[in-house]
């Protein structure tokens, strides 16, 4: 009977820390963008990440398409895409996306009219995040969104 305890023990530890660094995983996903990934794997990645211990009432759907815009933007306006990191936080999904490009004034200035021609993905992810922007890094710039953690009819 001591071995079948000892066993189960084991068992049971080694399943914890699986959990345990599964909900670590969860908690904050990197992934690089240098070598341009195709965006339905970068996709299918975060979702089944944020989809362990996610809530039926979390908007999975606005998180993937966010961040999907995000990193099209880069892909399409930078020349080096560096990292997408998508944290969860306690109103919502933090979405960032980094790039080489420190040219910060000129992503604001095109963006301050979201109603002008194009922009339309832009304008999409102003109307599904809480709030969203571009702020200086070390070797360029960060993109980033903050998804509701809650579904929209209730905000």
């Amino acid at each position: 009977m001591d071995g079948d305890s000892e066993s189960y023990s084991e068992n049971v530890e080694l399943e914890l820390d699986r959990l345990i660094q599964r909900i670590i995983w969860t908690a904050e996903v990197k992934i690089s963008l240098a070598k341009r990934p195709e965006r339905r794997r970068v996709r299918s990645t975060i979702a089944n990440c944020l989809g362990f211990g996610r809530s039926k009432e979390e908007p999975l759907g606005a998180v993937l398409l966010v961040l999907d815009e995000l990193i099209a933007n880069a892909y399409q306006h930078t020349t080096t895409p560096g990292e997408l990191r998508v944290t969860r936080q306690a109103h919502g999904t933090l979405i960032e996306v980094t790039d080489d490009d420190p040219d910060i004034e000129n992503l604001n200035s095109r963006t301050t009219n979201l109603l002008g021609q194009g922009y339309h993905g832009l304008r999409l992810v102003a109307h599904l995040a809480l709030s969203w922007g571009v702020r200086p890094e070390e070797a360029g710039k960060v993109v980033w969104a903050l998804v509701p953690a809650q579904m929209y009819d209730e905000r």
